[in-house]
């Protein structure tokens, strides 16, 4: 598809920096995005709009949209803003304000709205005991997703609000655990599930000294920089650099503590084996105390010693019956 012409993109989240570089890329030679949020409070990642900008997108901050302006024909002719002065109110919820006298207009041809959604019910739960709370998301049991409505489970944005893909995929499994469960007659919704109840890390526990790790900070892959972007669908980060790997892996924290009682732990090594991260090796504090035989030449070992231990026994033998007589 070919987009000619100035785009402008309405919205400052990671959709919206996708929306203006595939416009780029589709032939608009001036994409702009305008949001409410100044640029500490995008919900877009800094790394995305660092590509976005490289890519020829310009980002303004601090604009909401008052009105889309057509021409004569009904075809876009531009956009309106009004200056957004704060976006969330003192107890942090999303609540806008404008100066609505200070307005811009940006000439353009397309407009692509990425200013998120609202949860449309329709007839759905028409007759239905489901209580709707902020934003007309659905009550719910937080652990069951249950409404008020027994047979009713919901999840998603629909019940936490505007929140990552991860959550309404976690919300689903556990949905579904409680669907199941609540067809079994007699089953209980609650008893012996996960809680999913996360302590927070002791910090006295933690082998490390404080200010002592992370000086080099979070790596970032370059960008391989391209003539033209044209109709590129290539994704131009590279991989990591072997210098950039090596710092990446020293940011590890090594914060958790692990003591073996050695009265218990009989060195058997099965532990090593299940580490699916190679974390556990067994080392010897007196490696010369004691020496390793593999499984198929253990007979190396035994048969020696065996003679030796026999001879022992019938050395002592002999030696009481000596004593004795």
């Amino acid at each position: 598809h070919q987009v000619e012409g100035a785009t402008v993109v309405i919205g400052g989240g990671n959709v919206a920096i996708d929306a203006a570089r595939v416009s780029r890329r589709c032939g608009s030679d001036d994409v702009s995005m305008w949001c409410l949020e100044q640029p500490d409070e995008m919900p877009a990642l800094p790394l995305e709009v660092q590509e976005a900008k490289d890519d020829g997108v310009t980002v303004h901050n601090g604009w909401g949209p008052a009105r889309i302006e057509l021409d004569e024909a009904g075809q876009v002719r531009g956009v309106t803003f009004k200056r957004c002065t704060r976006v969330f109110d003192e107890a942090k919820h999303f609540s806008p304000t404008y100066d609505e006298s200070d307005t811009t207009f940006v000439p353009c041809q397309n407009v692509v709205l990425s200013i998120g959604q609202s949860i449309e019910w329709g007839d759905l739960l028409a007759g239905s005991k489901v209580k709707l709370g902020r934003g007309q998301g659905a009550v719910a049991d937080p652990k069951t997703y249950q409404t008020d409505e027994p047979d009713i489970f919901v999840g998603g944005d629909v019940y936490t609000g505007p929140s990552f893909v991860i959550d309404a995929i976690a919300a689903g499994h556990e949905a579904a655990i409680s669907l199941h469960r609540f067809v079994q007659t007699g089953s209980s919704l609650t008893l012996g599930r996960n809680p999913r109840h996360y302590v927070e890390l002791k910090k006295d526990d933690v082998v490390l000294a404080p200010g002592d790790y992370d000086h080099a900070g979070r790596q970032v892959p370059a960008c391989q920089k391209v003539t033209s972007i044209d109709h590129n669908w290539h994704d131009p980060r590279r991989q990591f650099t072997e210098e950039q790997i090596r710092k990446e892996t020293a940011r590890c924290l090594k914060c958790g503590a692990s003591i073996v009682d050695t009265n218990k732990c009989i060195g058997c090594g099965l532990c090593t084996t299940r580490c699916e991260f190679d974390a556990i090796h067994l080392t010897r504090d007196v490696p010369e105390a004691s020496d390793m035989y593999t499984a198929e030449d253990k007979m190396k070992a035994i048969l020696p010693y065996q003679a030796k231990r026999s001879f022992k026994i019938v050395r002592t033998k002999l030696a009481g019956e000596k004593n004795k007589a």
